[in-house]
Parts: structure tokens; C-alpha cells; sequence
């Protein structure tokens, strides 16, 4: 088994980290850990139970659902068992649910709840190849009964069941994946026509969550909070494939009504989300001052002047003048080290903005406030990263260079090659 796949690199992981946390998710007003132990011990049990009911290597099983560990353990133990992970966005309709299990010949589809349920119901006729539907979130459904749908806690003790009769059945099987095995299908839209799957293999998604973090380190105390689409690539990278390489706790919301008070709970300490995302943040923090008294309007700003002037001079490669350093020093100290507390962004050591193009401005703010927001730029068919500016080194209206290991390079026509 190569170390370029997620069997060999979760395996890995969860030896060297062991008890410690690796998932947390919020319940009854209380965060929960999941260590990597439990992670790696349900995700057999997903993938013993899969292969048990006929899940051949290269299978595609999709899954359908809000982020929640149960979304991230059914896609590890899907790839550790050789199967490809589909996600659907859980948006979609039906009749788009319907081509992305129909056109990747999914074999299982998990599902979150009743909502995800329904959609299925409406297009079960035209998928023939699916073997099973499995639904991991039960209310509204507690006497429900259909012999093709199967509660996810059955099929934890199904796994269970078969790991015990079968103890090398999983092993053998995650052994068995080779880094040009196909890992996951991302479906994007792209420019023209239906979504297409866009084939990643296991070396893909590995080598990429190495690279990302060799510029910008991660490291394994560090937070993130999970609450982008996680059949994204985006999302994915943080939540699965960076997550599994370098040993980090992902945190996640309890929905999207809650992210801004959940990130202010969890402080994560690399942040990532996409251009609409800062500038409502941006935004929210300008309706806010509008509402303070003048003394309060007049601190803040000659604090983000200060803040703006010094971020312009790193933005050129120009050193900073030591008065105006020792001034932001107390800008800091005085307005921004709260107004961060307050975003939840008091501990963000480096924040992403990707998928889309962001405003140069919105950049500048959040480096003016002491936030280290920087700009990638990629593609699906790429593993979603191909250039992102270094910490200590941006400039505002780039993407950053290469990737150590990517080659870019511009044709005739102006296309990126």
C-alpha cells in the first residue's frame, strides 16, 4: 500500500494521533470529540459493511447531506474500502440529485435525513443499480420501513458484525488501493452543459494536501471549522485530505443559521472560505460602526488608516517606518485585537479565499486588521489548488505563484495551461 493514498495516510494519522481529537461537533448545547481512534473504528465499520453487501473496489457511492462527522466517516471508510466517494450537494433537486447518481452508477447512496429521503423517492425508478439507501439522521422516520432504505446506526453494527467475523476483511481491502485508484468524483458545472465528474485520484488528493501546506504550514493543533459544501473540493481539501495528512481537529457547525456564532465559540486557527463569505464579514463590521457613537467612528478610523498604510507598504515588499509600526502596534492593542474577538478571528494564524475571484479591497482589510487573508486559485480538475500567495509575502490583485511541484504556464490564445 503506497503512503499516496487516504487508506495508507489516514492509517498513519490515526496511529500517531490516536485518542486525540479529531472531529467535534456541537449537541444539546455541548461540543462532542470524536478522536481519531473512533473516526478510524466507524469508518471500518462503514467500509466492512459496504464490501459485505457487495461494494467492489472502484464502486461509486454517493452521499447527500449538510457537513457533520457523520458525512466525513462515510467518505473515509467508502475510499479505505476501494469504493470512489460522489458528493451531492444537498441544494440540489431531485432531478439533479438524480443525474449525479445515475451518471457516476453510484451502488450505495447515503443520505442525511427525510428531506434527502424524498428526493430519491422521486427518481428510485431510474437508478437500478443502486443496492442500498442509508440514512444516518432518523427524525421523522422512526417507523419507516422500506426493504431498500437502512438506518446508518444498522449499518454501523452490520460493519461491526462483519469486522469481527472478517478482522482482516478491511485491512486486506485498503491495501489493496494504489495512488492512481481513483479517490474521489467532484461534480462541477464547468462552463457549458450537465455537471461533470471530475476524476481525482488518491496521489491527486494527497500530493495536493502536502503542497498546499508547504508555503503555509499547518500543523496539528491547529482548528478549522467545517460549514463550505463538503462535496466541494474546497471544503474537502481542509476537511478530509489536509485533515488526514497533518493531524488538525475539524470543528463543525451546527448549521448555517449558527457559523458566525460558531466561529466566535471555536476561534479556528486557519480559516478558508469563499469571496461572498469574507464580504459579508466585511460588511457586517461597517454596519456595525455605523451604529457607534462618533468618538468610537473617529478611533476606528485612524486605527484601519494606520492599518491600511502598513498593509500597503508589506503589500510593495517596502518596510514598514518604525513609527507607524509601533502605531499599529497600538491600533492593535486598542481596536482590532477586539473587533477580531468578536469575528472569531482572534487566533486565525492564515484565512484562504478561493473558488472565485475577491475584491482587492476586502483583502486589504482584513491585512489591515491583522488578518492573514490570502487568495488562491485553482480548479476541480486540478484537486482545487493550483497557485496561492505566501503569508509573508502577498501581493493584493495576484493569486501567488505556482505550487512548489506545479508547472503554469500561459498559451497564445491567453488559456492557463
Amino acid at each position: 500500500m503506497n503512503d499516496q493514498t487516504v487508506p495508507r495516510k489516514f492509517k498513519q494519522t490515526v496511529e500517531k494521533y490516536g485518542d486525540r481529537a479529531a472531529l467535534r461537533k456541537k449537541e444539546h448545547g455541548l461540543w462532542h470529540d470524536i478522536s481519531w481512534n473512533d473516526y478510524y473504528r466507524m469508518a471500518k465499520q462503514v467500509g466492512s459493511a459496504l464490501m459485505s453487501m457487495g461494494l467492489e473496489k472502484g464502486d461509486c457511492v454517493s452521499i447527500i447531506g449538510d457537513n457533520c462527522p457523520e458525512w466525513v466517516i462515510i467518505d473515509m471508510g467508502i475510499q479505505c474500502a476501494g469504493g470512489v466517494s460522489v458528493g451531492v450537494y444537498s441544494t440540489n433537486a431531485w432531478p439533479q440529485v438524480e443525474y449525479v447518481v445515475q451518471d457516476s452508477e453510484s451502488v450505495f447512496f447515503f443520505v442525511e435525513n427525510e428531506e434527502q429521503l424524498d428526493k430519491w423517492f422521486s427518481f428510485r425508478d431510474n437508478v437500478p443499480k443502486l443496492k442500498k439507501v442509508i440514512v444516518w439522521d432518523l427524525e421523522g422516520l422512526k417507523h419507516f420501513k422500506d426493504p431498500m432504505v437502512m438506518a446508518y446506526d444498522e449499518l454501523l453494527e452490520l460493519g461491526c458484525e462483519v469486522a469481527e467475523k472478517e478482522p482482516k476483511l478491511f485491512e486486506n481491502r485498503t491495501a489493496t488501493v494504489g495512488p492512481d485508484d481513483l479517490s474521489v468524483l467532484i461534480y462541477t458545472s464547468g462552463t457549458t452543459g450537465p455537471p461533470k465528474g471530475a476524476m481525482l485520484t488518491h496521489m491527486n488528493v494527497i500530493w495536493t494536501a502536502g503542497a498546499i501546506t508547504l508555503d503555509n504550514p499547518v500543523f496539528d493543533y491547529d482548528e478549522v471549522m467545517s460549514f463550505l459544501p463538503l462535496c466541494h473540493i474546497f471544503e474537502r481539501l481542509f476537511s478530509v485530505f489536509v485533515h488526514i495528512s497533518q493531524g488538525y481537529t475539524v470543528n463543525f457547525i451546527e448549521s448555517l443559521d449558527t457559523v458566525t456564532d460558531n466561529m466566535r465559540e471555536i476561534s479556528p486557527t486557519v480559516g478558508y472560505a469563499v469571496p461572498r463569505i469574507w464580504e459579508k464579514y466585511l460588511s457586517a463590521v461597517y454596519i456595525r460602526m455605523s451604529d457607534a457613537t462618533w468618538f468610537k467612528k473617529l478611533v476606528f478610523g485612524v486605527a484601519l488608516k494606520i492599518g491600511k498604510y502598513r498593509a500597503g507598504r508589506k503589500m510593495n515588499f517596502q518596510s514598514v517606518p518604525l513609527p507607524m509600526e509601533l502605531a499599529y502596534t497600538l491600533a492593535h492593542f486598542i481596536v482590532f485585537r477586539k473587533l477580531k474577538e468578536r469575528l472569531g478571528f482572534d487566533r486565525m494564524r492564515v484565512a484562504y479565499s478561493g473558488a472565485a475571484p475577491i475584491s482587492p479591497d476586502v483583502l486589504l482589510f482584513f491585512q489591515s486588521i491583522g488578518v492573514n487573508l490570502i487568495e488562491g486559485y485553482g480548479q476541480t480538475e486540478g484537486t482545487g489548488v493550483t497557485c496561492v500567495s505566501k503569508v509573508d509575502r502577498i501581493k493584493f490583485g495576484t493569486v501567488g505563484p505556482p505550487l512548489p511541484g506545479v508547472e503554469v504556464k500561459i498559451a497564445e490564445d491567453g488559456e492557463i495551461l
